[in-house]
């Protein structure tokens, strides 16, 4: 049996699919609230037999109900994280992201659970002028570091410290993540925005990857014995306009137009963060949010694909495009049909 935490999260779920797909026993930590019955409709829009599937209930940093989840499990592939740039979730995220990996990793170590895959984030990669993100690039602290990027750095420490400690592990990057998921929260929010028929654009641009992607690639890394690498994800560098005009398309409504300069969304933020002050509501506009969209961010690794053409496996990525149309029809149902 292999164990999923973060099972119905936008990755998690589709590592469910994946896996279940392949013959595992699967069991899945999930939180108290977390929304079992999305990713159990989303398995069975899949035709996915979920039989070999069992639900766990439990916070990761109960560390009984951990030792719990981890019997009889061999493997353990680590989704759960939290998302943001807000400033006032730095201190869930570095209890989520930090502590509950080190937590999963001493609760591994004692468990004699040896194998460990980490869902990580591109953000825990380092950025060098003039030169597009990759593999080799190490983490480095300083001004434009958002709490989320650091966060998911100390979390991948964790990971390694595990490595030096006795488990097999591989760590995954991948950029923005794209597929059905929550689309109330963190990347699969444009789609929510494209669906509302949005017609504002940030300038900046980034790397895409589809979820099932991710999830494959997990699947294949460990089915070849790919251990104790890390292997960034991304399919195509795109430019926010152009993700967010194929969502629109893909839903029928009308594409963005107008672009967003950096003037706007300078006072955007600001005025975010004064009704914050006055109705003590989180803002969905931040400081880091507004100065990430506005970047041009690009990635450029054939490391994934070199390592597993060596295992006699050739890879290619899902075209951003297709991800996207096939997402449309999961927004629709979850958020009623799109504006025209």
């Amino acid at each position: 049996m292999v164990l999923i935490t973060g099972g119905t999260g936008l990755v998690g779920r589709h590592l469910l699919e994946v896996l279940l797909a392949a013959g595992e026993r699967v069991r899945a930590v999930h939180r108290p609230a977390s929304d079992r019955l999305q990713a159990e409709d989303f398995l069975k829009k899949k035709g996915i037999d979920a039989s070999a599937l069992e639900w766990f209930e439990a916070e990761l940093w109960d560390e009984e109900r951990l030792e719990e989840a981890l019997q009889g499990c061999s493997r353990v592939y680590h989704c759960a994280a939290v998302v943001s740039f807000h400033r006032r979730d730095t201190s869930q995220m570095m209890a989520v992201n930090r502590d509950a990996t080190a937590m999963l990793v001493n609760t591994m170590l004692h468990a004699g659970v040896s194998e460990l895959i980490h869902i990580s984030s591109v953000s825990a990669l380092g950025r060098k002028e003039g030169e597009p993100v990759h593999e080799d690039v190490p983490f480095e602290e300083g001004s434009g570091v958002t709490h989320y990027a650091r966060s998911k750095y100390l979390a991948e420490l964790e990971v390694w410290r595990g490595k030096e400690e006795g488990l097999k592990v591989i760590v995954v990057n991948p950029v923005i993540v794209l597929g059905p998921g929550d689309f109330r929260r963190s990347s699969s929010t444009m789609f929510a925005l494209a669906h509302q028929g949005f017609q504002w654009y940030p300038s900046g641009s980034n790397g895409f990857v589809s979820a099932s992607d991710v999830a494959r690639a997990c699947h294949l890394l460990v089915s070849h014995e790919c251990w104790n690498d890390r292997f960034m994800l991304c399919a195509e560098n795109q430019a926010y306009r152009q993700v967010l005009t194929w969502m629109a398309e893909a839903m029928r409504t009308p594409p963005p137009i107008r672009r967003l300069r950096g003037w706007m969304l300078g006072l955007a933020w600001r005025f975010g963060l004064v009704l914050e002050l006055v109705t003590g509501r989180k803002s969905s506009i931040t400081r880091e949010s507004v100065q990430n969209t506005n970047k041009k961010h690009t990635y450029a690794s054939d490391f994934l694909e070199r390592t597993l053409e060596s295992k006699g496996v050739q890879w290619q990525y899902e075209p951003i495009e297709k991800v996207i149309l096939e997402t449309a029809p999961y927004v629709v149902d979850v958020l009623g049909p799109a504006k025209q």
